[in-house]
């Protein structure tokens, strides 16, 4: 999510207000051109150093600037609209009302992340500030909109809050303590290029925003599991619904290690094949700020997730202890 945060804010900087962007077709190839079909005309476009692997007849991207063509990048966009129209006919398939909810759910937050947050920032707005007042709004969207306004999501809602305040608090005093200057990435440094944009709270922010997805998913799981033991016994009390709930809690911790660590290294894979090429010693190539950074967004995001077990389940058993707030409850009483 860090990432994607970065690509947004670059997207919004114009990098060359005299291009021009079209959509062709290739007719011919040359070793360095290529004829191209675009809008009507054909025209010779200059191809990416090395040919770029293009073949004739594919749908190509072409930007024109000083009187010139150059053809970018293959046209992805019907395969990324076919790729997201089966995601949608699976989620619907499988999941029926609740798995079309969570789609338009997640286009919302989604929405609401790349034009109401990001651009914010990208005028010079805090980083911090606007993540954490657009991930309350994705939160609501997430869990309210998907899952209903009821004691159940309410707790989830708090224990996500919770465990991302949690979150954001520990990673503003790590940033601190480890010398963090928000300079871990080319993407930083091109903005810090363009100026207006607190680097360091970018990072902090993009920890936060990252760890959303993942802790709404554990924090309604947790809440349900709550709920069903609640409504199974309603003379169970508050400590008891927890220290019940918490038995599959642990179960959950389990195998939650893992969850982020895993979705962090896998965007990480170039920094990692660095260790193998790079001839700086292993303890002080982990020790500069692009390594430290993904350790510690790694560490903190996995933490949050735990954090969010024991949070949202001592918040849900207070909420549904005695068998409060039935599954069709869409209000708090």
């Amino acid at each position: 999510m860090a990432r994607l945060i970065w690509i947004v804010l670059l997207a919004l900087y114009p990098l060359a207000l005299a291009q021009e962007y079209g959509v062709g077709r290739i007719l011919a190839l040359e070793e360095d051109r290529a004829q191209v079909a675009l809008e009507g005309k054909v025209v010779e476009a200059e191809l990416p150093v090395g040919g770029g692997g293009f073949r004739v007849g594919e749908r190509v991207v072409v930007f024109a600037e000083g009187g010139r063509y150059y053809v970018s990048e293959p046209d992805r966009i019907p395969w990324l609209a076919g790729l997201f129209a089966l995601f949608v006919l699976a989620a619907v398939g499988l999941g029926r009302g609740q798995g079309l909810r969570g789609v338009v759910g997640t286009l919302l937050g989604f929405l609401v992340l790349v034009f109401l947050i990001v651009p914010r920032i990208a005028a010079g707005g805090s980083p911090l500030g606007y993540a954490l007042l657009g991930s309350l709004g994705v939160l609501l969207l997430s869990i309210y909109f998907v899952h209903g306004v009821n004691r159940k999501t309410t707790a989830a809602l708090l224990g996500t809050l919770v465990s991302v305040l949690f979150t954001l608090f520990l990673a503003h005093f790590l940033a601190r303590a480890l010398g963090f200057t928000g300079l871990a990435s080319e993407e930083a440094l091109l903005l810090k290029q363009r100026g207006g944009v607190d680097l360091l709270s970018l990072w902090l922010a993009g920890v936060a925003v990252g760890t959303l997805g993942a802790l709404t998913d554990v924090a309604v799981t947790q809440a349900a599991v709550v709920q069903a033991l609640a409504h199974a016994n309603p003379g169970f009390g508050l400590w008891e619904l927890y220290r019940r709930a918490m038995r599959v809690g642990y179960d959950h911790i389990g195998s939650l290690v893992n969850t982020l660590v895993f979705a962090y290294a896998s965007g990480s894979l170039p920094l990692f094949l660095l260790l193998t090429q790079d001839p700086t010693p292993l303890r002080f190539l982990l020790n500069t700020e692009p390594f430290a950074a993904e350790v510690v967004a790694m560490l903190l995001g996995s933490l949050g997730l735990l954090l969010a077990v024991p949070f949202t389940t001592l918040l849900a058993s207070s909420l549904l202890q005695g068998g409060r707030g039935g599954e069709g409850d869409l209000h708090l009483h």
